[in-house]
């Protein structure tokens, strides 16, 4: 963490120096909330804690540019105060140190570090929390690199990706899914229309968890082969298509190896100028949260959108839908549907204010781990550039 400040600070002083004799730029966001929810651990009905929250999300941004040369220095922050269970309030941040480097006309080059001390949504997990009073806490730090070979707009374009990640759980018992993450990653793209490329990839990762601690070794291997597709058709339809094979390999004979389909969609379709929708695909293989167990497929789907009811007023909304194939103890199975609806308003060009409602609703084949829960929000975002 010293040695992530300490680099924070350093490039800070590099672009504060530099902003006056280069391009340069600062930009701030703050995000808050308003929020009641009825179930804010995600248990069974019968262990629901409702309560009302206030949180506020501020983003920061510092950014140069010498020569061809780009820095940027990001933070991102969310201090979240529980009315009626003090116990559940989190401070979040995320601090992010990058460059990006063009060497040539072909050879490019980049690099990021961060540091993360951030709380963990339960509804994003397949463990049975009732009886918790707070968040999941962790800290991580990662480092990652990138060199490219073409650019772009040319007709090929080769990109390799390296990375290192460590996580360190530190309450709810939660020690033993502690472990360091290598990445490799080399993808090449080539061009059949000006706007359009095909694309190939493989993707490698290593997990390593802290021996310490947990019943089991759950090391593991991943790989991931991919082609697929990249569209920028004219401001209408943009977005990837990838489609290929996965597989996991867990070092202990006793846990189930994971192999089969993988695809993974993200597309944004423009019909008109005051309607965008998104649209998401995902089928992966996750490390279980639960203590003995290896791992599972989960697959996702969903649609949002955006509609201008007038120039400053949007409509908003979205439904996804998500299963969980857990592939030890009885192959049990989780399913989870979320549909969210609200309104924006641009008072200012810089003040944004909103209103929606959530729904989530997880059911699964062990009755314990099923939850439902409504949330109210209202918003506001304020921006500065």
């Amino acid at each position: 963490m010293k040695k992530t400040l300490l680099a924070t600070a350093v490039l800070s002083c590099i672009l504060a120096n530099t902003a006056n004799g280069q391009e340069a730029g600062f930009s701030a966001e703050v995000d808050s909330r308003l929020t009641y929810d009825d179930n804010i651990l995600r248990t069974s009905d019968s262990n629901a804690e409702s309560d009302t929250s206030l949180v506020i999300a501020p983003e920061l941004s510092l950014g140069a540019i010498l020569g061809k040369q780009r820095f940027e220095v990001t933070y991102n922050g969310e201090y979240a105060n529980y009315f009626d269970n003090s116990d559940v309030s989190y401070t979040d941040h995320e601090i992010k140190v990058g460059a990006k480097f063009d060497h040539s006309y072909r050879l490019t080059s980049g690099f990021d570090v961060q540091y993360k001390d951030k709380h963990e949504d339960f509804g994003d997990l397949n463990t049975i929390f009732d009886g918790l009073i707070e968040f999941n806490r962790y800290t991580e730090k990662q480092i990652n690199g990138q060199l490219g070979y073409g650019r772009q707009e040319s007709f090929g374009q080769l990109i390799l990706k390296l990375g290192h990640t460590n996580r360190d759980y530190d309450n709810n018992d939660q020690e033993y899914r502690s472990n360091d993450r290598d990445l490799a990653s080399l993808a090449f793209y080539y061009r059949i229309a000006p706007r359009t490329r095909l694309l190939a990839e493989v993707v490698y990762r290593d997990y390593t968890y802290n021996s310490d601690f947990g019943a089991i070794n759950r090391d593991s291997e991943s790989l991931r082969y991919q082609v697929g597709v990249e569209w920028d058709l004219t401001n209408k339809l943009e977005g990837t298509i990838k489609v290929g094979y996965q597989e996991r390999d867990y070092e202990l004979n006793t846990l189930r190896d994971i192999e089969g389909l993988s695809y993974e969609a993200d597309l944004e379709w423009k019909p008109n100028t005051y309607t965008e929708i998104g649209l998401v695909a995902k089928r992966e293989s996750i490390d279980s949260s639960l203590e003995g167990a290896g791992g599972f497929l989960r697959t996702n789907y969903g649609v949002d959108f955006k509609h201008g009811l007038t120039e400053l007023t949007k409509l908003t909304g979205g439904i996804s839908y998500s299963k969980d194939e857990l592939v030890f103890g009885g192959n049990r199975e989780d399913t989870r549907h979320l549909a969210e609806l609200g309104v924006t308003h641009s008072l200012f060009y810089w003040v944004e204010l909103g209103a929606n409602l959530s729904y989530e609703d997880r059911k699964s084949t062990v009755e314990l781990a099923e939850y439902k829960v409504n949330s109210i929000n209202l918003t506001a975002k304020v921006s500065f550039d």
